[in-house]
């Protein structure tokens, strides 16, 4: 299903797929995994494995911070600003 929206100048198209998916029979299900969701560590299994917590925006942030100065200091829509982005 595709939906479109006409806001504005840009129209935005949307597709959307409401099927439901086909069940597992209970017969085919050998072993269960247990999952806990933490803060401390982004997720621990019933066997003891741990995955730590992704830390995407805290090891880009001080590159984040120097791009935004540089881009501040710059005229908004000039070519330097461009570049600087």
């Amino acid at each position: 299903m595709v939906i479109i929206f006409c806001t504005g100048e840009w129209p935005f198209a949307r597709t959307e797929d409401k099927s439901v998916p086909s069940l597992i029979s209970t017969d085919n299900i050998k072993t269960a995994v247990g999952i806990d969701v933490g803060l401390k560590e982004f997720l621990t299994t019933n066997t003891g494995e741990t995955v730590s917590v992704p830390n995407f925006y805290r090891k880009s942030q001080s590159n984040l911070a120097r791009k935004q100065r540089k881009v501040s200091r710059k005229e908004i829509g000039s070519n330097n600003w461009k570049k600087a982005l």
